[in-house]
């Protein structure tokens, strides 16, 4: 007979080594303030640019009108545009802003403010 040696072909071999790299946990931590981080910069550029918007229509004067049948956005940004070099459809549209209006119609007895010059 001949010599046979026995072995488990399917035993692993158990090295340690060391890990390098980042583990799951940190991954996550870094996402999480990576996210954070652009999270709060997109709200201090955008947020900035509102505020300033919201304080200029506060110091802006406004007059208030009534709306009375037959009126138009047009004709009252025509009316009332301070600056004759003003094109019309900025003032409909600082109207429409100030009122918060989503559409350009207007209806009798409806009370609007429109922004007058200094």
């Amino acid at each position: 007979m001949s010599t046979m040696t026995v072995s488990n072909r399917f035993a692993k071999e158990e090295r340690k080594t060391a890990r390098f790299g980042i583990t799951r946990g940190q991954a996550i931590l870094f996402f999480a303030a990576f996210t954070l981080f652009f999270y709060t910069l997109t709200e201090l550029v955008f947020a900035s640019g509102d505020h300033t918007v919201q304080q200029a229509q506060m110091i802006q004067p406004v007059k208030e009108i009534v709306v009375q049948p037959g009126d138009s956005l047009w004709e009252l940004a025509v009316t009332y545009k301070s600056d004759p070099k003003m094109d019309v459809r900025d003032m409909v549209y600082a109207i429409q802003k100030l009122n918060k209006l989503e559409s350009a119609i207007i209806y009798p007895g409806q009370s609007i403010q429109i922004p007058v010059g200094n």
